[in-house]
């Protein structure tokens, strides 16, 4: 498994909306979920690509039957499809960079790149909300199956409010009890260098995007 600098999966998650926003065709934006397919195969996510590929190629099929029928509704059936396929690469590689970057090295890699502490602290405090609140909602569903309760909207969504609101208060005194709000320079356990993988990476993204700009991949005629 190869481990590339958070900075570069940073500069790549840039340069994949690049292409995915610029490319005039399909052929680069099928190179750019190549491209991340690589990657991710690189970085041991098999699960996130095998369920982003099905998922893409979902909307693919659900375009071409689209296209069989020409009305108002499958119209804006397909648009709003084409909405959700582009930011399905960039939605793919964040799936990719968050199961393998410590929330630590991405906050450290931030600081590098100089990033303002008021993008830098909510960040930080939103990728730590998730995961605890996943556990809660997990919780909350093993109390209800030992009660004999069947969850609805009303013993779920209760619930997750208050404990939502309680996490959040709980992460934000965990993170000014950590110094993040500190004038200090932030120290890090683990040194983050750049490597040879790392140029290669970002090497690969912005031929894409300059491709994606220049006008996608040329088509030869006779």
């Amino acid at each position: 498994m190869v481990r590339f600098d958070p900075r570069a999966k940073l500069l790549a998650l840039v340069l994949i909306n690049v292409v995915v926003f610029a490319s005039p065709d399909l052929q680069t934006e099928w190179l750019c979920m190549g491209a991340i397919g690589v990657l991710l195969l690189l970085m041991g996510c098999r699960r996130q690509l095998m369920f982003g590929l099905l998922v893409y190629a979902g909307m693919m099929g659900a375009l071409y039957l689209c296209a069989l029928a020409d009305n108002f509704l499958t119209a804006f059936v397909s648009m709003t499809i084409i909405c959700f396929r582009k930011i399905m690469p960039t939605v793919l590689f964040a799936s990719g960079l968050m199961a393998t970057t410590k929330v630590g090295d991405l906050v450290s890699a931030m600081q590098k790149l100089r990033i303002p502490k008021v993008i830098v602290i909510p960040f930080t405090v939103t990728l730590r909300f998730f995961p605890t609140a996943r556990e809660e909602f997990a919780a909350i569903r093993d109390a209800a199956r030992l009660r004999g309760l069947r969850l609805g909207i009303e013993r779920t969504l209760i619930p997750m409010m208050l404990r939502c609101a309680n996490i959040a208060e709980e992460l934000s005194a965990a993170s000014v009890t950590r110094g993040i709000e500190s004038a200090e320079k932030r120290t890090s356990m683990r040194e983050l260098r750049l490597g040879p993988s790392d140029f290669g990476l970002a090497a690969v993204f912005l031929a894409l995007s300059v491709l994606s700009v220049r006008g996608g991949v040329p088509v030869l005629y006779d």
